[in-house]
């Protein structure tokens, strides 16, 4: 479930730096590898849920510092334009992700039986994680949203519906 928290912000961030006119080429090369990433964290995801176990734990490791480090630099290069809320909010879920990953290759390296698939979470579990993610995720693309809206003058465009 972090790791879709995850992925549709990186995927968010990554979209909002290459589309936003006036965007320069780092931003764009910066968002084009937080959109991949973000997707591969989707797929990830998925396939942990579909499989009910940790699908290669060492390289979700791995992708979840990159994407980490990639979405800093996307507030780096234009912090203007670069939601803050929504990439402290993929942090967050990235470093979920990376230290479960972690904890899961160290005990793969202390087992000496094979990999076992989890046990099943509750549903129960899976409400509670599906509420936490809902009220962590939808706040910080709705900022991520904003924040590519943002004018040079500090304001959001404004849409009425009585022609003007």
């Amino acid at each position: 479930m972090s790791a879709w928290g995850a992925g549709l912000i990186a995927v968010a961030l990554g979209a909002g730096a290459i589309v936003r006119p006036g965007s320069e080429a780092v931003t764009i090369g910066l968002g084009t590898g937080a959109v991949a990433l973000g997707l591969a964290v989707l797929l990830w995801g998925g396939a942990a849920l579909a499989t009910g176990r940790f699908v290669l734990p060492r390289t979700i490791l791995g992708g979840s510092l990159v994407t980490l480090v990639l979405t800093g630099a996307l507030v780096f290069a234009d912090p203007a334009h670069t939601s803050i809320m929504g990439a402290a909010a993929a942090s967050l879920l990235l470093v979920v992700v990376g230290a479960t990953a972690a904890a899961h290759v160290r005990r793969m390296r202390r087992a000496e039986a094979p990999d076992r698939s989890a046990q099943p979470m509750s549903v129960i579990g899976l409400l509670v994680a599906a509420a936490v993610i809902a009220v962590v995720v939808t706040p910080a693309l709705g900022a991520t949203q904003n924040a590519v809206l943002l004018r040079d003058d500090g304001t959001l465009p404004v849409i009425t519906h009585d022609g003007h």
